[in-house]
Order: structure tokens, then C-alpha cells, then sequence
């Protein structure tokens, strides 16, 4: 597999379609104030906020703009000032800010100077030798000539030191300098890094373990030994975090188990060349039991509302996790409910010999009301975008859930950095001058959201295929200039091979007529020779499609699409089809409804291990065209989590496709672009695509009207990032398709007798499941169980690459 990827690059884009996105990335912003006459101004509403520069500008006006609260529209007040001062200075690129109000007609026209820290003459690295700076140049994207920003040379320094980390340097250490240049107006930026020394992990013990064996605690571990099948990531690399980490882990391990007082403390040793081994050593303590949980400091709720969900029980060992699980749990029942501020705290007191009082301590607080909701650091992305994911509006309690409810689906639209980033999303509450009220604030800074991937794949159903894929995931169809902002999503996909040529282009309104649905638009053009085995015929597919889906609570959906598109379907003489697939042959205009529903509660679609996906569908074709046929499916898949992360799975499926009115063709009522087919690497395994169900007698599958399918799997991790699997799969295919032996009047064969109409096919198999950085790759080795005149006794290699959703 060759694979490439371009995030971003806003000019490369611009040739692929006028609606050529992509994304700078924005920084976040934050300035100072200072009032003509505050009492005068109150709350008159902001009719402009002009943004002017003292010497060279060294941030873009729309990025001041996006850092403030104080905006166009909204009212002008001293909170949203001092908010907007703090927040341009915390930006490191500006030397001195103030804020003016002017009284204008309607309002305030808001002045906003700045004087910038200047620019960059010159960037150098000093103590550098396992990277020259030519690398780091590139790692820490900063050059001449940008503003001296604070905040970027954070997120520098923090790119080399996970550069440095992620080779083993686990004691590297860097600072950055930012002295003035020689140019007047200019700083020299000086990163100086000590690098340490390169620790590969080559050994990991435990001292002082008798409650918890050596092998449940190296699974508790993030770090590793360094072995010849970890080649990539930090894997087998020493980092003095991951350690510590490991460490909290180790308690954490003791404490659920009874263990409170547990101490672990850590050494290095070292075990020739680069390698070290990792000593963890720990002092057991004694172990506890609980010998009575109490509630203090409750006065608005009782105990009884409160106690029937305290996992701490007496009698029963002492468990780290279930007090912390208590302790989130008292929180959010205040926080649920507009107590804000309320705190647990927790005091073990001695009982006895091996016993404990467990105390949780609660402080009520007040109750909250939100007053306002300030975004900022949003350049690009329209500010109703990020409000309609908030599932709070003011004038609401305060409720602490709901906050961490937008925190995740703020996290989830991929537009902003996220934990762990130079500057993560925030959505917090805020005090104000007005008692009983808080502000939320959200804070975001925005990443690249599009992206162009191109490269090559393989598998074993359409052989290789060239593609190249542009997407913009925060896409605004109305902006001419940037096409961004506005959260929607724009795809263009071509594939192009020797038995497939694809085009695809789609656009999705997630937010359609202001409502959770998502609204999407295709148009595409589908050149599939892969569908016949021999190529006695190929297909095309030219059309668009209309989609509509509505969430139904957390997990389910329904969707409905509706389709128009022209079908050839192109016989190969050549091939000397049998007059089955002949009748099959023309020109088809088909118009089709699709309507579905989903439930998935999938704990991940990357390496599923618990959850299942439900799926029901109805199809209805023919009302306008000349493809007169309905369908359905039932099915879906089911996973287990198993000791030792080994993964049980069940997936099964049954369809049905049938015609009405009055277009049947000539071998029967369902054309075969709309017959069902089994066979291939995503069902039946041991068989090629479309091999297990009904052929003509020359052994083209000629599919059928009604499949069912089942599939059980057993996955296990063998190395990292590897995965073992062994398989059984069963399924069947009737057809109604009939025809006569022997060849027509002018020699064609008739294609008769058909050959597996009913037959049960199985198989059993082995597989590899290998999680790469250039993608997932299946691996699956079936041996067919029944075989039939053509498909013989072979065992069948399926090789693809992607996920199976």
C-alpha cells in the first residue's frame, strides 16, 4: 500500500473544485482595555469593533476579533472588557492593548489598539544532535517572519519534546529564549534543548508484589519492553510520564482491591548499550475493609436520595475506584441539578484492625442560574455552530452534566484541539457581579478540518485501485472565499483501477431547517467491472442521491435516501455469456427509496470489543423509471470482551428482493444490479465475491432473491497492534431466475441448469488483523466446507484494507 496525506494545503485544493476549502489554523486570542467613560457607555449595544495596530501587525484583526466577548450586536459591559484584556494577553503576541468606547449613533463603536511584540529575524536551535534543525524546523511549524507568540512557541516546545520522546529520550529537557534581534522592532527566538540520554526499555519487575502477580500488573502498564515486533509509537521507549503514569496505575490496582496505604515508588537500572530495565518497587501495606460509610453536610437533599447509589459498601473491601465513583456521583447529583459549586470531599478514619470509616464530606454551595454564554477563539467557525452542540441556553439551571455534555460533543466535531494540545477546548462556568447567575464560556482554538489523501490499495474483490480523496469536515457551502465555517461536510472521492472507476461527491447539512438532521446530497458515477467474475458483462451507475438522517436518542437512527439513477449494464460477447446474462443487458432508469434504522451501541468501529449494531431496511423501487422491485433487511452484530483482550463476535443478515408491476425482465422480475449475493471478504470468506449462491452453467453468479448469512469470530491479540481471528461463516441464496440446457437457435447457451440455488455454503478460517499507520488491514484465509461444480475446494485468500462498518 502506498499511501500519502496533504492536511490543508489551502492552494492544492483549489484545483480540484471551485469548492476548494482549506483551512489555515487559527490561533487562539486575548487583549486589554481601557474606557472613555465606562459609566456613560453601560449597557448600550456594540455597533463595531475596529481593531488598529501601533507599528507592524502581528495578528490577523479577524483573530483579535474571535478572542473577544465583545461583539458586534451584543451589549457592551466592564465583565466582557476585562474579559476581553485578559484574554489578549494571554496570547503572548501583543506588548500592550487598550480599549476604547465611543459613543456612536445606536450605540458604542469599540477601538481595540494593540502593540505587537514583532516579528521573528531569526530562529536557532542550540544542543541538538540526534535531530539536526532542518527536522525541527519542520516539526515545530514556526518560521521568519512570524509574530512572537507565546502561545505557538509553547506548542513548539512541547513538538520537540514529543519528538525527542517518542526516539527515547525520556530525560530530554527544552527551553526556548526570546531575546531582541539585531532588526530593529524584531526578536531572535533561541530553543535549547539538553537531550539526555536514549532509554530502550529492555526489562520491566516488580519488587515487593504478593497480592497481585507480576502478569496483572505488567497488563496494567503503559510502558513496555522493547521487543522486535514494536516498531512504532513509544513502544519499548522510556517516558518519565508514561512511567508515572504507570505508577498511579499500580496503586490504583492495590487501592481497588483494599489496599490503601500502598506506596510505589519507581528505579532505573542499567542493562547494557542503550537499554534500561524499569524497576517498580512496592510497599503492599495492609489490607482494608469498610466499616461504615457516612454522608455529612447534606441539607438540601437526604441521605435517602443519595445512599441507594453509593457503590462503598460496609463489609466489603475498600475500593479506590467505587470512592471516586461516589464521589462523581454526589457531585453531579448537585451539579444535575444548579448546584455548580458543590465539592466532595472524603476522610478515612481508622476502625479497628483492618477496617476504615469512609466520610464523604459535601459542600452544598448555591444554586446557579446561567446568565450568558461567551464563545471565543472561534475565527473560522460560525458561533452558531458551536451553540447548537451546547445543551444549555440561559436562563437554565446550571447544570454541571449538561457542561461536560458539550465539552464532548464540542470534542467531537474535530474542529478544535483537544486534550493533551497546546491549547485544549475549555467549557467552564464563570462567576459574575449578579448573585445566583454564572456565565459559560467556551473557549476554542481551531485546527485544520480538510485534508487530501491520495494513494493506492488493494483487495481481493476490485484488485488495485488508485484514489485520491478531498474533504472538508467544517465546510460552509456560502462562502465563496474559504468554504468554511459553517460545520458542514463536503467529500470528493475517485477511485481508478482496472476493474473499477469511481467518482463521488457528497455534501451533508448536519443541521438541516435548524433540527438535528443531517441532509445530504451525491452525485455519482460508478464504472464496476469486478461484478462478474469472468467479465462477461460490466456495470454503470450515473446518478445522485437525496438522504435525510435523524438521531433517536443516544445510539439510533433512522435515514431515508432517496435515489435516481441511469444503469448499463454492457454484455461481453467475447466472453460467451449464456443467454441469462444477455436478458440482463440495456439500459436502465431507476428511482428508489431507501428507508433504515439503526441501532449501535458499539463501543468503537476501529477494534470493536463490546456493544452491538442492529439494522432493519426496507427498499421500494419504481415509483417513476422502469425498475419495478422492493426489498428488505434484518441483521446485524453483536461482541463480547472476553479475559486476556480476546473479542467473541456474531453477525448475521437476511435480505429480500422481489418485483412488482409489470417491468420484469426476461429471466424474471428482479434485474441482477438489485439480486442479492454472498461470497467475498466480507461474508462468506471461504469463497471468492459473489461465488456462494446461484450460477449459470458457465459459472456466473447470477445471485437470487432471497440470503441469509451468520458469522461467528474469535479474535486475539497476538503482537502489538496484531490480532489472530478464527471464523466460521454459513449462508444460502435462492433464486427464482430458471432456464433450459443447451444453446438457443443461434447457439447461445441458455444457461441452464442453475447451479447452488439453495445450497448451504460454508466455511471455516484463519485471520490477521493488522492496525498499521497507513491504515487497518484484513487478512483471512477461508477453506470452503460445500462446494459445487464451480467453486471447487481451494482455500480463498481475502486480502482488504478498511473498516467494516
Amino acid at each position: 500500500m502506498i499511501h500519502g496525506v496533504l492536511s490543508s494545503p489551502q492552494n492544492a485544493l483549489r484545483p480540484f473544485l471551485v469548492a476548494a476549502l482549506f483551512s489555515l489554523t487559527p490561533l487562539g486570542s486575548q487583549a486589554q482595555v481601557s474606557l472613555d467613560s465606562p459609566a456613560a457607555v453601560g449597557r448600550k449595544i456594540v455597533r463595531e469593533v475596529d481593531v488598529v495596530f501601533t507599528g507592524p501587525a502581528t495578528m490577523d484583526p479577524a483573530r483579535v476579533r474571535a478572542q473577544m466577548s465583545t461583539r458586534e450586536g451584543e451589549p457592551y459591559t466592564d465583565e466582557s472588557v476585562e474579559r476581553d484584556l485578559r484574554s489578549l494577553y494571554a496570547t503572548g503576541a501583543v506588548e500592550n492593548v487598550d480599549i476604547n468606547a465611543v459613543n456612536v449613533a445606536g450605540g458604542v463603536k469599540v477601538i481595540v489598539t494593540i502593540s505587537g511584540r514583532g516579528g521573528i529575524a531569526e530562529l536557532g536551535f542550540l544542543g541538538n544532535a540526534a535531530f539536526d534543525n532542518a527536522k525541527l524546523a519542520k516539526e515545530i511549524e514556526i518560521k521568519v517572519g512570524d509574530p512572537v507568540d507565546d502561545t505557538k512557541l509553547v506548542a513548539a516546545q512541547q513538538k520537540i519534546l514529543e519528538l525527542y520522546t517518542k526516539k527515547g529520550f525520556s530525560d530530554v529537557l527544552v527551553t526556548y529564549d526570546v531575546s531582541p534581534s539585531a532588526k530593529e522592532g524584531f526578536s531572535t527566538v533561541l530553543f535549547k534543548i539538553e537531550e539526555g540520554g536514549r532509554g530502550l526499555i529492555g526489562d520491566i519487575r516488580f519488587e515487593g508484589n504478593t497480592a497481585i502477580s507480576d502478569r496483572k500488573l505488567r497488563a496494567e502498564l503503559t510502558s513496555k519492553e522493547k521487543t522486535f515486533w514494536r516498531l512504532w509509537g513509544k513502544a519499548g521507549k522510556l517516558d518519565n510520564q508514561a512511567v508515572l503514569d504507570d505508577v498511579r496505575k499500580i496503586e490504583q490496582a492495590y487501592q481497588d482491591i483494599g489496599y490503601v496505604y500502598v506506596r510505589v515508588g519507581y528505579r532505573r537500572e542499567e542493562s547494557g548499550s542503550d537499554k534500561v530495565a524499569l524497576v517498580f518497587e512496592i510497599t503492599e501495606g495492609g489490607k482494608y475493609d469498610v466499616a461504615s460509610v457516612t454522608i455529612q453536610g447534606i441539607t438540601i437533599f437526604s441521605q435517602e436520595e443519595l445512599t441507594p447509589a453509593i457503590l462503598t459498601e460496609a463489609g466489603r473491601p475498600y475500593s479506590g475506584s467505587d470512592v471516586r465513583g461516589d464521589e462523581k456521583m454526589i457531585q453531579d447529583y448537585y451539579g444535575s441539578r444548579g448546584y455548580a459549586d458543590a465539592r466532595v470531599e472524603t476522610r478515612l478514619s481508622d476502625a479497628g484492625p483492618g477496617l476504615l470509616n469512609v466520610t464523604y464530606s459535601v459542600y452544598e454551595g448555591g444554586k446557579s442560574f446561567i446568565r450568558k454564554v461567551n464563545i471565543s477563539g472561534n475565527m473560522k467557525t460560525q458561533d452558531e455552530v458551536i451553540r447548537r452542540e451546547l445543551p444549555m441556553s440561559p436562563g437554565d439551571e446550571l447544570n454541571t452534566v449538561q457542561l461536560e455534555t458539550a465539552q464532548t460533543r464540542l470534542e467531537n466535531l474535530n474542529y478544535f484541539e483537544g486534550k493533551g494540545e497546546a491549547n485544549p477546548l475549555t467549557v467552564r462556568p464563570v462567576s459574575t457581579e449578579v448573585d445566583g447567575f454564572k456565565d459559560i464560556e467556551v473557549n476554542v482554538t481551531e485546527k485544520s478540518t480538510g485534508s487530501v489523501n491520495f494513494g493506492a490499495g488493494f483487495s481481493s474483490i476490485d484488485s488495485i485501485v488508485g484514489f485520491i480523496d478531498v474533504t472538508q469536515t467544517n465546510f460552509d457551502i456560502s462562502d465563496w472565499g474559504d468554504f468554511r465555517g459553517a460545520g458542514q461536510r463536503f467529500n470528493m472521492n475517485i477511485r481508478y483501477g482496472p476493474r473499477r472507476q469511481d467518482f463521488n461527491l457528497s455534501w451533508t447539512e448536519p443541521w438541516f431547517l435548524g433540527q438535528k438532521l443531517a441532509f445530504t446530497v451525491e452525485m455519482f458515477y460508478r464504472n464496476m467491472f469486478y461484478l462478474s467474475q469472468a467479465d462477461r458483462y460490466e456495470q454503470t451507475n450515473a446518478g445522485m442521491a437525496l438522504s435525510l438522517r435523524k438521531p433517536v436518542g443516544e445510539h439510533s437512527y433512522f435515514e431515508t435516501t432517496y435515489t435516481l439513477q441511469n444503469i448499463n449494464l454492457d454484455v461481453n460477447d467475447d466472453e460467451d455469456p449464456t443467454n441469462i446474462i444477455r436478458n440482463e443487458e440495456g439500459d436502465f432508469l431507476q428511482s428508489k427509496f431507501d428507508f433504515g434504522f439503526v441501532h449501535d451501541t458499539r463501543d468503537s468501529v476501529f477494534i470493536t470489543r463490546k456493544g452491538h449494531k442492529f439494522e432493519v431496511g426496507l427498499m421500494a423501487s419504481g415509483l417513476g423509471g422502469d425498475v419495478e422491485v422492493w426489498g428488505g433487511n434484518i441483521g446485524g452484530q453483536q461482541f463480547f470482551s472476553l479475559p486476556g483482550d480476546t473479542i467473541l463476535s456474531f453477525e448475521g443478515m437476511a435480505r429480500i428482493a422481489d418485483g412488482w408491476g409489470n417491468s420484469g425482465n426476461a429471466n424474471g422480475d428482479v434485474p441482477i444490479f438489485e439480486r442479492l449475493f454472498l461470497g467475498g471478504a466480507n461474508n462468506l470468506r471461504g469463497y471468492d465475491f459473489r461465488e456462494a449462491g446461484p450460477k449459470d452453467d458457465s459459472g456466473e453468479p447470477i445471485g437470487g432473491n432471497v440470503s441469509m448469512y451468520a458469522s461467528i469470530e474469535y479474535s486475539f491479540p497476538i503482537i502489538e497492534k496484531v490480532r489472530g481471528a478464527v471464523f466460521y461463516d454459513v449462508g444460502y441464496i435462492s433464486t427464482d431466475v430458471t432456464a433450459a440446457g443447451g444453446r438457443d437457435a443461434r447457439g447461445v447457451k441458455n444457461g441452464g441448469p442453475i447451479v447452488g440455488d439453495g445450497e448451504v455454503y460454508s466455511n471455516i478460517g484463519v485471520g490477521l488483523r493488522m492496525f498499521l499507520p497507513i491504515g487497518p488491514i484484513r487478512l483471512d484465509l477461508g477453506l470452503p466446507l460445500v462446494k459445487d461444480d464451480f467453486t471447487g475446494d481451494s482455500p480463498r485468500f481475502q486480502f482488504n484494507m478498511g473498516y467494516k462498518f
